[in-house]
């Protein structure tokens, strides 16, 4: 059997093959790799202050949007190292990946002083795995005691433990297969330079002298000119030697790799995270500028990739390398899919981005992208593509494939769901096979779809239309229902005309009718925690009592009234709350919810979680706490994206990419105490 939907005919067990398969890395094998990282520094700080760096980028190749993962540097040394900031505090937790209680500058024991190691995987254990040679070669090291657990600014040196990734994971703590002596003082480097015994994965380590951190030796204070001509001095006075070694000249396979930890006086605030990064070798292109958008799991892919290991920490699994830095060699043009990310959940028509590069001495001289092995596009003679393909609901695999003027052709097949375009609706409450009086408390909340905005709702019971609303992205009505078992659809609509809807099923007796009002159900709240409902009673009959339990325990009571607002004092973290109110014929009706008490209680109002936003996205938040609010800060996949001071509630418009983003919103009190909520959006 033959095809012939891929462009030319092909045996059908290769379509097979071709189909299945993903993109081979195209990141080339290196006999040396060396790995700087200097210190929160902006991409344009470093481009008007570092010409040896700079220089070296221009020549060879430098990203002009390659991006931290954190503000605080110790979490981007581990994201360089393991693919995540093992901390579920400050990232989404990258698969494979688990707390360690890290922070900016240790992972610490909650409420200790006691080292908390990290066991993931990591870069050291893979290459001791593999038997592959390597050294961190730390500044000051000896000076500040030379162990692996020597902490920062040692003895009055300005080495900084949370700059040396190195010693926070448990292989190298706990000495696996030697590790701990693979740590060693710069000056080591010399020794091993004379030698010609350079191991194959190195690590080059500045003090806070030399990194842009901290002033240059001899001065207290200095201006980031300076700090950046000490580093771009170091720099240069210690990668010279290794860039003059036989495997970084012409023909050989030698890859540095310069980066900085994030970008601006210790956080991403102001500069869009934007750090200057420099790929340098005899077989990077030369003069690339990738515009690509790469961050520290794309460079630890790449490290990985070019040191010929296949076992993945963390993020870097899912990382593109940064293969378009490479001269493509061999008998295929390379192609490589910027955006979207494979596994990514997006909403159609789809906009795939690729670039492609022909085999030496040819040119690239057409495309197709393949959905599902049916051609969906055709390209001409050009070296990047950026169609927009509608796609239906589901998961799709995705073929891009580019043909260069020899005739040969490479491709890169990436998987993606495609979301359907319809609003998002939750309903709170009733739960689904929920008891309930009658009238029947309806919470609900609804987003609309990206760039749209909600119109109108319906609440059916049992298919016929009970409660009509507008304009809004809530609604609370009460609907009155007949003894028995219903469905209650609640739906709302969007100016595109599109609707979204939930159904629960809920019996209905004779009990009293429940409504809170205060607090929403699942929210987070600080303690005390407020209460507000009301009850209504069956036809002839009267509320005469009520109480308010808090794990079990009554907490309140009142008599005979219809509404209570009362208070209720609750520990830190998440309780059951039941509200029971009785009445004249002995009978109770009820509602049961969950929230989380924190010190400092945040919640997302607008959008809700999994909604389709168009950028920029509109968050609202609020925060309560027993002090002040302090400060805001708003991380767009473990990214600071917005920064406001002050204030018990925010209203944010933040610029997404295309793809679906985990936003983490946090607010801080004046005692230094905070709380945060996290979404998930999806912008098409």
């Amino acid at each position: 059997m033959y095809f012939k939907r891929f462009g030319r005919s092909v045996p059908a067990a290769l379509v097979c093959l071709i189909a299945a398969a993903t993109a081979l890395a195209q990141v080339p094998s290196s006999q040396h790799v060396v790995l700087v990282i200097d210190e929160n520094s902006s991409y344009s700080n470093v481009t008007s202050n570092m010409p040896w760096l700079v220089g070296q980028g221009k020549a060879n190749g430098y990203a002009t949007n390659y991006q931290s993962d954190n503000g605080g540097s110790l979490l981007d040394y581990l994201w360089l190292a393991s693919g995540s900031c093992e901390s579920s505090a400050n990232c989404t937790l990258p698969s494979g990946s688990h707390n360690f209680n890290c922070n900016g500058n240790d992972c610490y024991y909650p409420g200790t002083s006691t080292s908390d190691p990290i066991t993931d995987d990591n870069i050291f254990r893979e290459l001791n795995n593999a038997k592959i040679s390597w050294k961190v070669y730390a500044q000051s090291y000896s000076a500040a005691g030379g162990t692996v657990t020597t902490g920062d600014n040692a003895k009055g040196t300005a080495y900084y433990r949370r700059h040396n990734g190195a010693t926070w994971y448990s292989d190298i703590l706990n000495n696996v297969d030697s590790s701990s002596k693979n740590v060693v003082d710069l000056s080591q480097l010399t020794t091993d330079l004379e030698n010609g015994n350079l191991p194959r994965f190195m690590i080059i380590v500045p003090d806070g002298n030399h990194d842009a951190h901290d002033c240059p030796v001899g001065m207290s204070s200095c201006s980031e000119a300076q700090k950046l001509a000490a580093a771009d001095s170091f720099l240069s006075s210690t990668l010279d030697p290794v860039l003059n070694t036989a495997d970084f000249q012409p023909g050989g396979t030698g890859l540095l790799v310069v980066t900085f930890d994030e970008c601006g006086g210790g956080t991403n605030s102001g500069c869009g995270a934007s750090v200057y990064t420099a790929l340098i070798g005899p077989q990077v292109k030369p003069h690339t500028a990738s515009s690509v958008r790469y961050k520290h799991e794309n460079a630890l892919r790449t490290i990985l990739d070019s040191l010929g290991i296949k076992n993945y920490p963390g993020a870097s699994a899912t990382a593109a390398d940064m293969s378009d830095f490479f001269t493509t060699t061999g008998s295929k043009p390379q192609v490589v899919i910027s955006s979207p990310v494979g596994g990514a959940s997006l909403s159609s028509p789809l906009e795939i981005q690729a670039s492609g590069y022909g085999t030496s001495g040819h040119t690239i001289t057409g495309w197709w992208v393949y959905v599902d092995s049916v051609a969906t596009y055709n390209g001409g003679a050009v070296s990047a593509i950026d169609p927009k393909i509608t796609m239906k609901t589901g998961t799709h695999s995705v073929m891009v494939r580019a043909w260069d003027s020899s005739g040969a052709y490479g491709d890169q097949t990436i998987t993606v769901k495609v979301a359907a375009l319809n609003p998002t609706v939750s309903v709170i409450t009733p739960a689904n096979n929920a008891a309930a009086g009658s009238p029947v408390s309806v919470l609900a909340s609804a987003s609309p779809t990206a760039g749209q905005t909600i119109t109108g709702w319906w609440v059916y019971v049992d298919g016929v239309g009970k409660y009509n609303g507008g304009a809004v992205n809530t609604i609370s009505p009460k609907v009155s229902m007949s003894k028995g078992t219903h469905s209650v659809l609640v739906r709302a609509w969007d100016s595109s005309g599109a609707y979204g809807s939930q159904t629960v099923n809920v019996t209905v007796g004779s009990d009293p009718a429940v409504a809170v009002s205060t607090p929403w159900p699942g929210s987070n709240a600080t303690s005390p925690i407020t209460v507000k409902a009301s009850a209504t009673a069956s036809s002839g009959r009267s509320i005469t009592g009520w109480w308010v339990y808090l794990d079990g325990v009554g907490k309140y009571s009142a008599g005979s009234v219809t509404s209570i607002n009362t208070s209720i004092s609750a520990s830190t973290g998440s309780h059951t709350i039941l509200v029971r109110a009785w009445d004249s014929a002995g009978a109770y009706g009820d509602q049961t919810f969950t929230v989380d008490v924190q010190s400092v209680a945040v919640n997302v109002s607008t959008p809700l979680t999994d909604a389709a936003v168009t950028s920029p996205a509109n968050i609202v938040a609020s925060a309560s706490s027993s002090h002040s609010i302090t400060s805001w800060n708003i991380y767009v996949d473990s990214v600071s994206s917005y920064v406001q001071d002050y204030g018990s509630s925010i209203n944010a418009n933040l610029a997404l990419s295309a793809g679906t983003h985990s936003v983490l919103v946090r607010a801080w009190d004046s005692t230094g105490a905070y709380g945060d909520e996290t979404i998930t959006l999806t912008v098409p």
